[in-house]
């Protein structure tokens, strides 16, 4: 048997800490002892209040994670898809000219002269892709992420303009 203390409270707080043992299904002591607990585990003092609340801490939390979702989406909206969808265009283009070539042999095989101008209009392709390819590669090589502290990240072409305005010549002529 335990000895047992007596504890000397106001009326209204005995009362009040009698009912809060009532709700939680618990005898007096069980209760105290919980509360105690509660406040050395969490180390918090019943003296000083809380500046964050559970639900303000929650919200400050929900908000920084929509903000890193933002951020991510942003990031796969102009850095990613774009870049993917370019690789899949040029690897879609280069997977198509070759069973092109063949299907359409297969067609005029019967007409040399008709073969052999689409022979070197295939071959003329191929060289335009190939030379579009190596221009793609060299500009990407020249690319560089910059970050900003006060918006979203951006692209910087490490290139002379004169540079970049020949590419956009080429590509015209190209074209």
């Amino acid at each position: 048997m335990t000895a047992k203390s007596r504890l000397q409270l106001k009326t209204k707080t005995a009362e009040r800490f009698r009912e809060f043992s009532k709700k939680n299904d618990s005898n007096q002591s069980e209760t105290l002892d919980l509360m105690l607990d509660f406040f050395e585990k969490n180390n918090l003092s019943p003296f000083e209040t809380l500046v964050p609340s559970k639900v303000s801490l929650e919200q400050l939390i929900k908000k920084r994670i929509d903000a890193v979702i933002a951020i991510l989406k942003n990031i796969e909206k102009t850095q990613t898809k774009p870049g993917l969808l370019m690789l899949n265009l040029l690897l879609e283009e280069r997977s198509i000219s070759k069973p092109a070539m063949v299907e359409k042999n297969k067609i005029l095989s019967s007409d040399v002269k008709s073969r052999e101008q689409l022979i070197l209009e295939i071959s003329r392709l191929e060289d335009v892709l190939n030379s579009t390819t190596k221009d793609l590669e060299y500009l990407l090589e020249h690319v560089e992420i910059k970050g900003n502290a006060f918006g979203s990240d951006f692209l910087k072409l490490n290139i002379p303009r004169t540079e970049f305005e020949q590419f956009k010549v080429a590509l015209k002529r190209k074209t």
